[in-house]
C-alpha cells in the first residue's frame, strides 16, 4: 500500500488521502496535467461464491432514485446512488463523519452540467469496492472537494455519491423498481437466459451503445396530434428523476410547449439545471412501448451547454420512465432487456403545489421548503423559502419520510391542497388551488 502522505479535514469529514495521478472523466470534464495521456487501469470484479449464481442486492427507492450500499477500502457502508449517466465511482460527501482511506490521490477539476463553474476533486486509483458478495478491484474513485449536491437533504437519508459504470460494465444487471433489488449476472454465466428472454412474450429487447462509459437509445418523439414521429438519441441516466429531458437546441423538432412553467429541473456537477415542464403527446420504444403524454424537463441551453462536449445526444431519459419497467442492462454485449411492470399505465404527474422540500437533518421528520417556483400555488399564497412544513391535507409530517411527501406533492390528484407551516415562532395556514398547467400543444 503507498505510504499516505496528507490527511484532509474539512468539517465533520475525514479522508485520508495518498499520491498522485489524473483521470479524463467521461461523464463530466477534468482537467489536470498530462491528463490526456493517462489510460485508467481497468476494474475487475470477482463474486465471493459461486459465480454462476446471481448475486441480490436490496435497494432503496427515493423519489425515483436507487440506493445500495457499499464499501470503500474497508469503509463502513456508504450509501451510493445507482447513476448509469456516472462514469466512475463519485464521493460527494461524508455527512455523518465517516472515513474513507483512498490510494494514489491528487486534485482535478471537473465540470458537467450546470450553470456554476468547475469545480475541484481529488482522484484516487486502485481502490477496493465491495458490494455484498461482489469485491472490485483498480476502482477510480472521485471525491469532490465540496459538497454541491446536497444529497442527503434531499433524499432525506445520509447519502455518500454516486456509482455507475463500473457496476454495469462488469455484469449484466437487471433492476426491478417493484421488488426494490438489482440483481448481477456475471454475464458468460448467463448468456444462454439473455438469449431466451427476448422470446417470452413480455420481455423485449432493444439496442444500445456505450460511449465514453455511458448507455444510449434511439427513442422516436412526437411533440402534439398530427405531427410525426423523430427520431431521438437518449441517454439512459437511471440518476435522473425525471421522465424525459430534451435539449431544445439538438434539433428543430424539439421546442417548449406552448402551456408550460418554469422550474428548477435539477442540480449538476456545475451547480443548477433551470428550465421548463411541459408535455408532448407520445413517446415510443420500439414498436412495444408507447408512453402517451409523459411531462418533459427543458434544460435552459446555457446549463446544458458542457453536454455537448461530452457526448452527440438529443437529451436523456430517467428514473420516472425506468421505474415502470424491469430493466437488465447488458453492457457488453450492447442491449437492453425490458418488461413492463405494474407501475406503466400510471399518468405522469409534477408538483402542481411550486414547493421543493428537502430536510436538513436526514432520517429526522424536519421538512424545509427549499424553493419555491414563482407565480406558483404556493408562491402566490405566501409560501416561502425556509419555511417549516408541519402539516399536509391534515395529517403531520412526523407521520412521514421524506419519499411520502414528495409523493404527495408529486401524485396528488386533489383540486386543493391544505399545508401548515411554522416561520419562526409563527404558525401558518394555506389553502392551495391546484390545476393541471401541462397540456399537449394542440393540433395544427
Amino acid at each position: 500500500m503507498n505510504q499516505l502522505l496528507a490527511l484532509f479535514k474539512r468539517g465533520r469529514y475525514r479522508v485520508v488521502i495518498a499520491s498522485l495521478l489524473v483521470i479524463l472523466l467521461a461523464q463530466v470534464q477534468v482537467f489536470g496535467q498530462d491528463s490526456s495521456s493517462f489510460e485508467p487501469e481497468n476494474a475487475a470484479f470477482t463474486i465471493n461464491g459461486r459465480s454462476d449464481r446471481p448475486v441480490v442486492i436490496p435497494f432503496e427507492l427515493v423519489n425515483n432514485l436507487i440506493i445500495i450500499e457499499a464499501r470503500i477500502n474497508g469503509s463502513v457502508p456508504l450509501k451510493l446512488i445507482v447513476d448509469t449517466g456516472v462514469s466512475n465511482v463519485l464521493i460527494t460527501s461524508l455527512p455523518n463523519g465517516e472515513e474513507i482511506s483512498l490510494r494514489s490521490t491528487r486534485t482535478v477539476t471537473l465540470s458537467g452540467l450546470g450553470e456554476g463553474d468547475p469545480i475541484e476533486a481529488f482522484y484516487a486509483e486502485r481502490n477496493r469496492l465491495n458490494i455484498g458478495t461482489v469485491e472490485g478491484t483498480n476502482v477510480e474513485v472521485l471525491f469532490l472537494k465540496k459538497d454541491i449536491f446536497n444529497l442527503s437533504a434531499f433524499m432525506g437519508t445520509y447519502v455518500h455519491g454516486l456509482i455507475g459504470y463500473d457496476l454495469f460494465s462488469k455484469f449484466a444487471v437487471e433492476i426491478d423498481y417493484i421488488a426494490k433489488k438489482i440483481i448481477l449476472y456475471k454475464p458468460e454465466e448467463f448468456e444462454e437466459k439473455f438469449r431466451k428472454l427476448p422470446d417470452h412474450r413480455w420481455w423485449h429487447k432493444y439496442p444500445i451503445t456505450i460511449e465514453e462509459r455511458k448507455p444510449y437509445i434511439d427513442v422516436d418523439f412526437k411533440h402534439r396530434p398530427g405531427s410525426p414521429y423523430i427520431s431521438l438519441r437518449l441517454l439512459i441516466d437511471s440518476g435522473s428523476s425525471n421522465a424525459f429531458s430534451l435539449y431544445k437546441i439538438t434539433h428543430e423538432d424539439i421546442i417548449v410547449p406552448q402551456s408550460h412553467i418554469e422550474a428548477l429541473i435539477g442540480v449538476g456537477l456545475s451547480g443548477n439545471v433551470n428550465g421548463y415542464l411541459g408535455r408532448v403527446q407520445k413517446m415510443k420504444l420500439g414498436n412495444e412501448f408507447i408512453i402517451d403524454q409523459p411531462v418533459i424537463a427543458y434544460p435552459d441551453s446555457f446549463a446544458i451547454r458542457r453536454a455537448f462536449e461530452l457526448g452527440d445526444r438529443n437529451g436523456s431519459i430517467g428514473g420516472e420512465v425506468l421505474r415502470r419497467f424491469k430493466v437488465i442492462f447488458h453492457y457488453r454485449d450492447n442491449y437492453i432487456l425490458v418488461r413492463r411492470n405494474h407501475n406503466f399505465g400510471e399518468e405522469f404527474h409534477y408538483n402542481r403545489s411550486g414547493i421543493d422540500i428537502n430536510t436538513p437533518l436526514p432520517n429526522i421528520p424536519l421538512y424545509v421548503v427549499s424553493e419555491v417556483r414563482e407565480n406558483s400555488p404556493a408562491g402566490r399564497e405566501g409560501i416561502r423559502k425556509d419555511d417549516i412544513i408541519k402539516n399536509i391535507n391534515g395529517e403531520s409530517v412526523l407521520d412521514m419520510d421524506l419519499n411520502k411527501i414528495i409523493n404527495v406533492l408529486q401524485k396528488s390528484k386533489r383540486s386543493r391542497m391544505k399545508i401548515r407551516i411554522q416561520r419562526d415562532s409563527v404558525y401558518k395556514n394555506f389553502h392551495l388551488l391546484l390545476n393541471d398547467q401541462l397540456k399537449v400543444d394542440p393540433k395544427e
